[in-house]
């Protein structure tokens, strides 16, 4: 087991990526603190699968686009768990919108926690990483942060700037053994995307013809990733980004 006796916190983790993650995370032997907005079945059923298999997570609620509750959160891990090893900066919204249709509400909304939010959780994580010894982050980028898409403005800028915001904080943090490294997923069924999976669309339809098909991968296809950049096997990597995208990135 790669992450044998070590406390991983994953935001965002009761649903599409985060539990995927979550469940990977328990069988490579992580101690898993599952972060959501509030309690509800889907966190309940990850937990569920996870205890069943021999694994340890608890759950946690933080709204971490707020920087006092993402405090809270790493706090009362830390306090609950002994400690911070893994943070795993995955919460986020999308909500593609055209620039004409783009209001201040949705802005800040994608912003707030898809860029802010990892800002805070990592503040709030260091000093325990620091006393551990070290540790890793990973921040959830995306596609639509390394390339632009049209209709996703805001979401493009969040996920810029948390590609940005992985090469400095990595920077600072190497001498303190802590790797921050951002992992940017291709097009993955998840929850938050239903919708446009549904309808078809434009969306739906630019995406097939630079995939030439279906684009669409699964959560779990993350999960080895970040297994990688969370262990050891990756202490030499930090303010990387490894593009999970079916090879979207190499057109």
């Amino acid at each position: 087991m790669r992450l044998k006796n070590k406390v991983a916190i994953i935001t965002g983790g009761s649903q599409g990526v985060g539990a995927a993650l979550a469940m990977r995370f328990a069988e490579e032997g992580a101690e898993v603190a599952i972060v959501n907005r509030s309690p509800n079945d889907a966190v309940n059923s990850v937990l569920g699968a996870i205890e069943a298999d021999g694994g340890t997570a608890r759950a946690f609620h933080a709204d971490i686009s707020l920087p006092g509750q993402s405090r809270q959160l790493v706090d009362g891990v830390a306090a609950t768990m002994g400690g911070v090893d893994i943070l795993i900066n995955n919460a986020g919204v999308f909500l593609p919108t055209p620039v004409n249709d783009t209001t201040e509400d949705v802005w800040d909304r994608m912003l707030d926690t898809n860029l802010k939010g990892p800002f805070f959780c990592t503040q709030a994580a260091v000093p325990h990483m620091r006393r551990r010894g070290g540790g890793a982050i990973i921040n959830i980028g995306s596609i639509f942060g390394v390339d632009g898409f049209p209709g996703s403005a805001a979401y493009c800028a969040a996920k810029g700037g948390v590609e940005l915001l992985t090469k400095a904080i990595g920077l600072e943090l190497r001498d303190d053994g802590i790797n921050v490294n951002c992992l940017a997923p291709g097009c993955v069924k998840t929850p938050m995307n239903q919708d446009l999976r549904d309808e078809g669309g434009d969306f739906t339809r630019l995406l097939k013809e630079r995939f030439n098909g279906d684009p669409w991968l699964e959560p779990e296809d993350m999960a080895g990733a970040a297994v990688f950049l969370a262990s050891d096997d990756a202490k030499a990597i930090t303010g990387a980004t490894l593009m999970v995208d079916a090879g979207w990135s190499a057109y």
